[in-house]
């Protein structure tokens, strides 16, 4: 028979210390960070500038580019990594709304010859289109949220703000 006690872990008998012990060592935080660019993953801000990087993101899954654009033009001036996100943001959800666009072209002149192609090949794309947009919005938002750059491959987000 188990208790509620049993699934706690081992048991030992000294406790946890409550302060850190003097003799460990200690990280050497003087050390100067290396300079140049960034990589994917390394840390930039703390969670002042990280809030609306990563609200512009998730603005973008709701109302397309209209939200990214508002903080890109609010806060691109603060700090390079608001600006980096809002900008990246942006080329995100314009990229996305202009292969909408060319779904519904298609899906336009597919249904000159059969409504049911059209709807199945044009909705089809656009479902992909989509959740493949979703899929780096958030990533990106994650990434925002965490305090780092992330970078959405050029294959589906065009350079259309810097």
């Amino acid at each position: 028979m188990t208790t509620a006690d049993d699934t706690k872990g081992p048991v030992t008998s000294e406790p946890m210390p409550s302060v850190p012990d003097p003799q460990s060592p200690r990280p050497d935080r003087s050390a100067a960070r290396p300079t140049g660019e960034r990589q994917s993953g390394e840390t930039w801000v703390g969670g002042t500038d990280a809030t609306p990087a990563a609200f512009g993101y998730l603005g973008a899954i709701f109302l397309g580019p209209v939200i990214p654009l508002i903080v890109y033009a609010i806060t691109a001036r603060r700090s390079p990594f608001l600006r980096w996100h809002a900008a990246t943001a942006v080329n995100l959800s314009l990229s996305c709304l202009l292969y909408g666009l060319c779904c519904g072209i298609l899906g336009g002149l597919l249904a000159l010859d059969n409504i049911a192609v059209a709807v199945t090949l044009a909705g089809a794309l656009f479902l992909g289109v989509w959740l493949i947009t979703l899929m780096y919005l958030l990533r990106g938002a994650a990434a925002a949220n965490r305090g780092e750059r992330y970078d959405i491959p050029s294959w589906i987000c065009a350079s259309i703000v810097t």
